[in-house]
């Protein structure tokens, strides 16, 4: 199944993500300069294959990152020298080798960037085809393709007006911040749960959750993300997706983050921590995302095991039950149960910890 869509190709919440590299070992500019800074370790396994004459056209690079999401960045050359173009030859190639792995790593999503369309300068009318003509028999796949013309936007013409920080607005946009600096690119999905786990740790946002495609969602964050539209943030306000890059002014940093130590409580400012604990090595999209939908699991039910849980999300949507394993779900319980003392629930039970196989 092939899926089209546009937009920051790091913030895919996919098992794999492709990478266009040439084959001399130069990540320059653009996307894959943002995949050498996101991926320093993956960076350093291309160059050495590039340096040893180890790697070319028609081959794939395979990099496991450790991480639950993305398992796999694939390194997929689409140009031999970074200074000229590529080739649809290339391309081609690329793909029959990518169809194969895919089948050979049982991968069940990944995310395709516009293969040679930008700096290589081939035409998209001729690769998208390519790509659909390769890919689309890849039944057990979900392939998301992102199409050519992802840019940063933001208002001009007009001076914007300033929206007045409150106690949870200036948290949420701390937050946004502060989740910047993990190198991530924040979208809708990032945000819904940030705001989700203020929230658990007692935080009164009054959002109200519920279930959705991509794990608890509230419907109206959507009117706080839109009152701090074109300020404090920047984003597509008529792309509800929850891949849709959400932008931040960093030169509005400082006002925040005074706004934060002259007006909340310590106690507010521990809620901060915690979330920032919280999530660190669960910083992908997929990962909150997991994360979140456990402890909203969890809430409702708080004797259930991993194996109750794995039943409970194979029964909530056809993605979820293709993208988490019982392995995920164990590693997520044990994360939520170091912090279960400081989320607020209604019901307390005896934790337990379940060893990662």
């Amino acid at each position: 199944m092939i899926k089209y869509t546009t937009g920051n190709i790091l913030s895919a919440n996919t098992e794999a993500i492709v990478n266009s590299v040439n084959t001399v070992g130069i990540m320059g500019k653009g996307v894959a300069l943002a995949f050498k800074k996101a991926y320093p370790d993956n960076f350093e396994f291309y160059k050495k294959a590039c340096d040893n004459k180890s790697f070319d056209i028609g081959q794939l690079l395979i990099y496991n990152t450790g991480k639950l999401m993305p398992e796999y960045i694939i390194n997929f050359p689409t140009k031999k020298h970074w200074r000229y173009p590529s080739k649809i030859q290339w391309v081609e190639a690329g793909l029959d080798e990518l169809a194969k792995q895919i089948k050979a790593f049982s991968i069940k999503s990944i995310a395709v960037p516009p293969l040679g369309s930008g700096n290589g300068k081939l035409d998209w009318k001729i690769v998208k085809p390519l790509i659909q003509d390769k890919l689309q028999s890849l039944s057990d796949c979900e392939v998301i393709v992102y199409e050519p013309g992802f840019s940063i936007e933001t208002k001009t013409g007009t001076k914007a007006i300033q929206p007045k920080l409150t106690h949870a607005r200036a948290m949420l946009l701390y937050l946004f911040y502060k989740y910047k600096a993990f190198d991530y690119s924040l979208n809708m999905l990032v945000s819904q749960k940030l705001a989700y786990f203020l929230q658990r740790f007692g935080e009164q946002l009054r959002l109200r959750y519920e279930k959705g495609w991509y794990g608890p969602f509230a419907p109206n964050l959507n009117k706080v993300l839109v009152y701090l539209n074109g300020y404090y943030i920047h984003y597509k306000k008529e792309d509800n997706s929850p891949a849709n890059t959400i932008n931040l002014d960093m030169s509005k940093q400082k006002e925040v983050v005074d706004y934060i130590k002259q007006n909340i409580s310590e106690e507010q400012k521990q809620k901060l921590n915690d979330v920032s604990l919280l999530i660190d090595g669960f910083e992908t999209p997929f990962s909150l995302e997991l994360l979140a939908t456990v402890d909203f699991i969890l809430k409702a039910n708080p004797e259930y095991t991993p194996e109750n849980i794995l039943e409970n999300i194979q029964n909530w949507t056809h993605r979820k039950k293709d993208l988490m394993k019982l392995y995920h779900i164990q590693v997520a319980v044990n994360r939520l149960n170091e912090f279960q003392a400081s989320f607020k629930v209604v019901n307390e039970k005896t934790l337990r910890v379940f060893k990662n196989p």
